[in-house]
């Protein structure tokens, strides 16, 4: 006659050191989940930043090559241009003379703006006042940031020296939200723009 056999059950130290080892494992698995996630939150943003840095300084140098006059606002924040009158075939009227529209660019609470007189276009959201990299002992070091921004003040529009404005160098820094609680990450842009149509130029 088989003799039956009795299963034994979890002991109260098995069942302990199961629960741990199972915390582990899930408190890993999550941790690398954040980490995960908040790299990728990080890269998208970078890659936002760069894109609107990028697309802003396109739109104002397409502005400004076209431009006959320039005045830059003492502060560098904005400017006023002149564009030439163009005929039917969009081709500009020779010689070269205003349209008679007053046209801007400019920096106005946290955005930069494109106005003609009868519309503002927003170009860039999210623009910092402060440049971070000015200082920064690598580029690296201020590409993210955890908790308020610091830097330098910087002009977004600067004009060459001299009596009669033929370039105008732009810098933009934008900032958007990062992976973490409070983290910001950064990009920074910077062209110069050579005026094509300043009558003194031209002549």
């Amino acid at each position: 006659m088989k003799r039956k056999m009795k299963k034994r059950g979890f002991t109260l130290m098995e069942v302990i050191v199961s629960s741990v080892m199972s915390t582990v494992v899930l408190f890993g698995v999550v941790s690398l989940l954040l980490m995960v996630m908040g790299s990728w939150a990080r890269g998208e943003g970078r890659m936002d930043g760069e894109n609107d840095a990028r697309q802003a300084m396109r739109a104002m140098s397409d502005e400004l090559r076209e431009a006959m006059l320039v005045q830059v606002d003492a502060d560098g924040m904005g400017l006023t241009y002149r564009k030439p009158a163009k005929n039917g075939a969009g081709d500009f009227t020779l010689p070269v003379a205003w349209d008679g529209v007053v046209r801007r660019l400019y920096y106005s609470n946290g955005s930069l703006w494109i106005s003609d007189g009868a519309t503002n276009r927003k170009i860039a959201k999210n623009v910092l006042t402060v440049d971070p990299f000015a200082s920064a002992s690598h580029r690296l070091n201020e590409e993210r940031k955890v908790g308020a921004t610091t830097g330098t003040a910087y002009k977004v529009f600067t004009p060459n020296p001299g009596a009669v404005i033929t370039e105008v160098t732009m810098m933009v820094v934008i900032s958007n939200k990062g992976g973490q609680s409070e983290e910001t990450v950064r990009a920074r842009k910077r062209e110069t723009v050579v005026l094509r149509n300043v009558p003194e130029i031209i002549k």
